[in-house]
């Protein structure tokens, strides 16, 4: 056994099972929260998928990851994976009283821990479903080019996620919504459920908007708020649109659009299985 090897077995040591954070998370959740969730049943037990939902706020994610029984992908900004860094950056700081004695000596020291810290952190979150990306790719230090590969390749491992039968998470807004309103959706997920020909699972959230925030919890607004997560009918591959890829994806967008905006309040428009496109 290499040296590699030994590495990679002493790291999976230190990463922990999805099912205990997801466990307490879920307390927690139920402790503060009223939460109802609807369609379980429309995740497929086997097999990739996209499941989509409109964005409100940083609970949509654990909302949905907990009550889901399948481990789900999630794309998450980079920093999350690294959350050592800006602490780092303080630490180097030539005014940060780490660069003068005593507190410079211990300086290697501490770099070392919040380094393996942050990499078993990041680790544990790739472990449980994550996946580090990116954002804004134009304003980083790529050039314009070098972002368009960035994205076509990040793209490409998407496609690849799904292929290979995972379930792969995709807030088409983009963002979360600053008013609450559903904004228009983006059309990469169904560019790249077309692509890899697996079902677009359509969902809907309410009731969560600004219920993280710390003034909800101050006002006690966040106390059993009712939270409701519809989980819609699947559309299989087999229902997309036939149109060559960009207009397919466009009408696929569109359609999504139409479904998670009921979802979100109406899980009785659910509806059975159609054909594409459906006139809600």
């Amino acid at each position: 056994m290499n040296k590699s090897q030994n590495t990679d077995n002493l790291e999976e040591l230190f990463l922990i099972p999805r099912e205990i954070p997801k466990y307490l998370l879920k307390q927690i959740l139920e402790l503060v929260y009223d939460i109802e969730v609807t369609g379980l049943d429309f995740i497929p037990k086997t097999g990739g998928a996209v499941i989509i939902s409109n964005h409100t706020d940083y609970l949509d994610v654990p909302v949905q990851g907990v009550y889901t029984e399948r481990k789900i992908v999630y794309l998450g900004k980079y920093e999350l994976f690294h959350p050592q860094t800006d602490i780092l950056e303080y630490i180097e700081n030539p005014k940060s009283p780490f660069s003068m004695p005593p507190l410079n000596l211990t300086k290697p020291l501490i770099k070392t821990l919040l380094n393996k810290m942050g990499d078993s952190f990041g680790k544990n979150l790739i472990h449980w479903g994550g996946m580090p990306i990116i954002r804004n790719a134009h304003g980083s230090n790529m050039d314009k080019k070098q972002a368009m590969d960035y994205y076509a390749k990040l793209e490409d491992y998407m496609v690849d996620i799904l292929k290979s039968g995972e379930i792969l998470s995709i807030y088409p807004e983009g963002t979360r919504t600053e008013s609450g309103v559903m904004g228009p959706f983006k059309a990469m997920a169904a560019k790249i459920a077309i692509r890899a020909g697996v079902p677009i699972i359509p969902s809907g959230i309410s009731g969560a908007h600004n219920m993280s925030k710390a003034e909800s919890f101050l006002s006690g607004a966040a106390f059993k708020a009712k939270i409701r997560y519809n989980i819609g009918q699947p559309i299989p591959p087999t229902d997309f649109p036939t149109t060559p890829e960009k207009k397919a994806a466009k009408e696929l967008t569109e359609e999504l659009e139409r479904r998670v905006y009921f979802l979100k309040d109406h899980p009785e428009r659910r509806g059975k299985p159609r054909k594409f496109i459906t006139k809600l």
